[in-house]
């Protein structure tokens, strides 16, 4: 058996105390009392040992400061939700204007029943017109109304037969006007108008005495040819200056 030094040296030294009296068991006794040297090899590591116990729970620490992170899409709108109750009433709205009172209804029926009364006149006239003219045709242009009588006469007379209806022998004062009195023209007629050049040769005035504003002329006309002082419309809208006492044209009225 191979036996490591130090307990060689520990047998050496008990044979020694042994050859000189030294006495073992107080030896021994000292032995016993000191450490017990460790001369092999070290052991290997044991298990390991059971987990502790829990310890205690600490102290709540400090709440920490609030991420600064992305905020998410808005999600869709949930369903909607139920009606909820009727809300009080509102407040009373402003007072409204004044309505129109009784006296200004009456003055507008009032003002009704005259256009009534003035439409109802302007009939009757009309129908005076008819009865004492055999119309051919009538025509309107503005305020103005031009009616044929369907009788051939001389300027005078012509001026005679419609001052007793009324009216005046026709004469337009613009081109609308000439333009409505042609209309009443059938082809190769002529109209007396109611203008003359008697008072000063050459210039034209209106039976109320004011000159001649709107003029048609035919071309070359007036020529005053024997003694021509009345005008006369053809069909086609033109003017000519012809003899006054000619019975054979026809005489229009304006009203």
């Amino acid at each position: 058996m191979h036996l490591c030094q130090p307990f060689k040296d520990l047998v050496l030294a008990m044979a020694l105390m042994m050859a000189t009296g030294v006495d073992i068991n107080k030896h021994e006794k000292n032995m016993n009392s000191c450490p017990v040297i460790q001369c092999c090899a070290p052991g290997t590591n044991g298990l390991p040992g059971r987990d502790g116990r829990d310890g205690k729970e600490g102290p709540k620490g400090e709440k920490g400061d609030q991420g600064a992170g992305l905020r998410g899409l808005q999600g869709f709108p949930g369903k909607a939700g139920p009606q909820g109750t009727k809300g009080d009433q509102g407040p009373q709205g402003e007072k409204g204007q004044k309505g129109e009172t009784f006296d200004a209804l009456q003055r507008q029926v009032t003002a009704l029943e005259k256009n009534i009364q003035t439409l109802q006149a302007d009939i009757s006239r009309h129908q005076k017109y008819e009865i004492f003219f055999s119309f051919r045709w009538v025509k309107s242009v503005g305020k103005k109304t031009f009616m044929l009588t369907g009788t051939k006469d001389s300027f005078e007379n012509g001026k005679s037969l419609c001052t007793k209806a009324g009216g005046a022998l026709a004469c337009p004062h613009n081109r609308a006007e000439n333009i409505a009195l042609q209309e009443i023209l059938k082809d190769s007629e002529q109209a007396y108008l109611g203008m003359s050049d008697v008072q000063t040769e050459g210039k034209f005035l209106y039976l109320n005495g004011g000159p001649v504003t709107y003029t048609n002329w035919e071309t070359g006309e007036p020529n005053n040819n024997k003694n021509e002082d009345c005008v006369a419309m053809y069909s086609n809208g033109k003017w000519n200056d012809i003899d006054c006492s000619n019975s054979e044209i026809l005489i229009i009225c304006e009203f």
